[in-house]
C-alpha cells in the first residue's frame, strides 16, 4: 500500500461527529505502509501520545482505588496504542503532577522530532500545559512561590513572564498565543465538559494550523491520528469522572508543593 493510496483511503474527520475508524485500525494501516523515517516519526507521535494516555489511565486507577496490580494491567490492557509497554519511560508511573510528567516528556520529543508538525506539536503541548498549571494555581489559590515549585524542569520562556506577572488576569503573556483568552476563559467554565470540549477545540484548530499544504506527506497521516484521538477522547468523555480527575490533579499539585515546601534545603 502507497502512501498517497492510505491518505485516500481514509475517511474524513469532522469535528463533533463520532470517530470514522478505529485508533487501532488507523495504526495498523500506517505501520503496513510507513517505511524508513516516515515510520520513525510516527511510532515518535504514537509514543507521546501513549505517554499522555498512559499518565490519564493511572489516574483513573487511583481514582477507583485500584491496586498495583490493577493499575499495571490497566495500563498493559487499556492504552490502544499499540506501543509496548517498555518502549515507554521509566517514570512515567512514578508519583507526579499530570502536566509534569507531560512536559518533561514533550521537551524529550522536541530533540528527537524530524519534522516541523511533530516539532511544534510538542512546543505547543509544553505552551499550552504551562498556561493549564498557572491557571490551575490561581484557582486553588496558589501562591507565586507555589507555581515555581509546580514549574520546575520547565524549559520554556512562559514561565518566567507568568511568574513576573503573577496578579495579571492574562499571566503577563499579553498576546503572546492566539489561543490565550480562550484557554483562560474556558479554565473558568464550571460545567468541565463544557471546559474540556473548548480546549479540544483549540487543539484542533491548533492541528489545523500545523497541517502542511502536501497532502500526501507523513505529516498528513500524523495530524489525522491527533485529531482522531481527540475525537475518540470527545466520544468516551464522562463528566462526572472528569470532574473526579481534576479534583485528584489539583490534589496531587497541592501534596507535590507541600512536599517540596517540606524538603530541606
Amino acid at each position: 500500500m502507497s502512501l498517497v493510496y492510505l491518505i485516500t483511503g481514509l475517511p474524513r474527520l469532522q469535528r463533533g461527529a463520532p470517530p470514522p475508524i478505529a485508533r487501532a485500525e488507523f495504526v495498523r494501516r500506517c505501520r503496513d505502509t510507513l517505511r524508513g523515517p516516515d515510520r520513525d516519526e510516527f511510532e515518535l507521535l504514537l509514543q507521546i501520545e501513549s505517554v499522555e494516555e498512559t499518565v490519564r489511565l493511572s489516574l483513573r486507577a487511583q481514582l477507583e482505588a485500584a491496586d498495583d496490580e490493577a493499575l499495571a494491567a490497566s495500563v498493559v490492557h487499556d492504552r490502544q496504542d499499540g506501543v509496548d509497554r517498555e518502549r515507554l519511560p521509566d517514570w512515567l508511573l512514578r508519583p507526579a503532577p499530570q502536566h509534569v510528567l507531560l512536559r518533561r516528556h514533550y521537551f524529550e520529543v522536541t530533540r528527537a522530532a524530524r519534522t516541523e508538525f511533530l516539532t511544534r506539536w510538542a512546543n505547543f503541548r509544553v505552551d499550552i500545559g504551562e498556561v493549564i498549571t498557572a491557571k490551575l494555581c490561581r484557582v486553588e489559590g496558589m501562591s507565586r512561590e507555589d507555581f515555581l515549585v509546580q514549574m520546575q524542569g520547565s524549559f520554556d520562556a512562559s514561565a518566567p513572564l507568568i511568574v513576573r506577572s503573577w496578579e495579571d488576569p492574562s499571566l503577563g503573556l499579553g498576546q503572546r498565543f492566539w489561543w490565550l483568552d480562550r484557554v483562560l476563559r474556558a479554565m473558568e467554565d464550571d460545567d468541565l465538559l463544557a471546559m474540556s470540549r473548548e480546549l479540544d477545540a483549540v487543539l484542533w484548530e491548533k492541528v489545523e494550523q500545523l497541517s502542511t499544504h502536501e497532502t500526501f506527506s507523513i505529516e498528513t497521516l500524523l495530524a489525522y491520528y491527533v485529531q482522531l484521538r481527540i475525537l475518540e477522547r470527545e466520544a468516551s468523555w464522562d463528566a462526572e469522572r472528569g470532574r473526579a480527575v481534576l479534583e485528584q490533579i489539583l490534589a496531587r499539585s497541592a501534596e507535590a508543593t507541600a512536599a517540596a515546601g517540606a524538603a530541606p534545603a
